[in-house]
């Protein structure tokens, strides 16, 4: 399969996982909302945030398997394959054993920590064993994870967890309107995550028959080889952590548990949108990866170029439509009180995203070319100056101050430090590859903008079905645009070749 195959296949994979995902949570988190309260709902989001923190216990390792995985595939040998896999479950099952031996210690301390009152905090307490539970399989199967990025088989990933979220959503909503509350919501997530694992390891037992793990497999060797490549993932997922699940914690300390839920709403849109970059952008890891070992710089340079007008005419398109329309968008879908708490919010995350967006495909070179060491380090450094500022402005500013934390530390790595780590590395041009990619996308993305705000002034949109019409009218002509402005011939020529693949199997 050529190599534009392969990232079509499992960015197309990616997408449908994500959409599937985006789809369960804009049906799913109104009804939570006004279900739960907003402060019951801040205390779900919490504890999201506390699993996002205990998720870091993967320690690195499932990027370390995805990677020798893939290796000792090309190469046939599953004898290592296999060594590789089973040190890994080995070293995880270690830190798993420890979250739940210490998940009484760390539930006490959180429930002092916010000062619940006794009836709430009884129940946090008890939802976050149930959650340490549920990390500590979410954890260990990641070594599974890890190989399925290693075989590239990203559509049974996204199956999976497409399938598990559809049971959650459908088991929240039986939960909720039955009269069950939080706890009930935690079981549930249990539940699923057994049923992921399940999955799977049956699954990977099919397709991969030769895949044979065992912790009594594991050796020492190997097991230095996993933490010199993991170390320096693990510093990035620490600081990806800070910056993405920090804001709960102190929003909750300094405002209150319903605050939490107010700015959870623009940034569950701000994080899925992220999402949908990093479904493009980890996908070209391995290709970098590759490139790095057989072709060189001018190649990972080409491919670079390439991606990043992919990722830019999707990662403007969302974020320039939410910051045209999302006021709209969000009154549509929570409610008018909650279209102007969060404005303002949604105003600076997406400007935040704009510029982070694209620049994911940089870190997917670090990474493909083991140039990630010094990225990893500012980025655990901005997440620290993040969480500073975060406290310092939430003091002054409320929730806004939060956001603008975020913002500062955020555009710094992502519009500064990271392309020029990036151009070092492949030794290219910083000049030329803007000029060839943001440059010459900034006619549509204005157009974009502009078109979106005068639909809104003819016309306000306070119906989804006018609210689409506006967005799908300028979505063509923004992309006839990009097919004109922002592509070169070659480029044409491939979307061209594709369409007609495309129609010739449909007609």
């Amino acid at each position: 399969m050529s190599v534009l195959k392969t990232i079509s296949r499992n960015i197309f994979s990616n997408y449908v996982g994500i959409g599937g995902a985006i789809v369960i949570a804009f049906l799913l988190s109104p009804f939570l909302i006004h279900t739960l309260g907003d402060t019951k709902y801040g205390v779900w989001s919490v504890i999201a945030a506390l699993t996002g923190y205990m998720a870091l216990l993967d320690l690195g390792v499932s990027s370390a398997v995805a990677k020798y995985v893939s290796k000792y595939k090309a190469l046939n040998d599953y004898r290592s394959l296999n060594i590789v896999m089973s040190t890994g479950l080995l070293i995880l099952l270690c830190v798993a054993t420890a979250l739940i031996v210490f998940s009484p210690l760390i539930s006490s301390g959180m429930v002092r920590f916010f000062g619940f009152d006794d009836a709430l905090g009884d129940t946090v307490s008890k939802l976050i064993i149930i959650a340490s539970i549920d990390i500590a399989i979410f954890v260990t199967t990641n070594v599974l994870v890890g190989a399925y990025y290693g075989f590239q088989r990203y559509e049974v990933i996204n199956a999976v967890n497409l399938s598990v979220g559809v049971f959650k959503a459908l088991a929240f909503y039986y939960a909720l309107t039955h009269g069950y509350g939080l706890l009930a919501m935690g079981v549930i997530s249990l539940i699923g995550n057994v049923i992921a694992t399940t999955s799977l390891y049956l699954v990977l037992k099919k397709i991969e028959p030769e895949v044979k793990m065992s912790p009594a497999k594991a050796e020492k060797e190997t097991a230095k080889s996993i933490y010199d490549y993991s170390k320096y993932t693990f510093l990035s997922m620490v600081a990806m952590q800070l910056v993405y699940y920090s804001d709960a914690f102190v929003i909750g300390y300094f405002l209150s548990a319903a605050a939490i839920t107010i700015y959870t709403i623009p940034w569950s849109l701000s994080e899925y949108t992220n999402k949908l970059m990093l479904a493009v952008a980890q996908t070209f890891v391995p290709v970098f990866s590759e490139q790095d070992a057989t072709q060189g710089n001018q190649a990972i340079y080409n491919t670079y170029v390439t991606g990043t007008k992919f990722v830019l005419v999707l990662s403007n398109l969302l974020c320039l439509g939410v910051l045209a329309t999302g006021d709209y968008f969000v009154g549509l879908w929570m409610g008018p009180r909650y279209a102007v708490e969060c404005s303002a919010i949604l105003a600076v995350l997406f400007t935040t995203q704009l510029i982070k967006g694209p620049q994911l495909l940089s870190y997917s070179i670090l990474l493909g070319t083991s140039n990630h060491k010094r990225y990893s380090f500012y980025n655990f450094s901005f997440s620290i100056l993040n969480l500073i500022l975060s406290i310092i402005l939430v003091q002054k500013f409320g929730l806004i101050g939060v956001a603008v934390g975020t913002a500062i530390t955020q555009i710094t790595l992502y519009g500064i430090v990271t392309p020029i780590l990036t151009a070092r590395a492949i030794n290219s041009s910083l000049v030329d590859y803007f000029k060839r990619t943001y440059l010459r996308i900034l006619p549509s993305s204005v157009l974009l903008f502009v078109l979106l705000k005068y639909f809104a002034s003819v016309r306000a949109p306070d119906s989804y079905a006018i609210l689409l019409l506006q967005a799908a009218g300028a979505t063509v002509v923004y992309l006839v645009s990009v097919y004109f402005v922002l592509l070169d011939s070659n480029e044409r020529s491939i979307i061209n070749s594709g369409g007609r693949k495309v129609l010739a199997k449909v007609f």
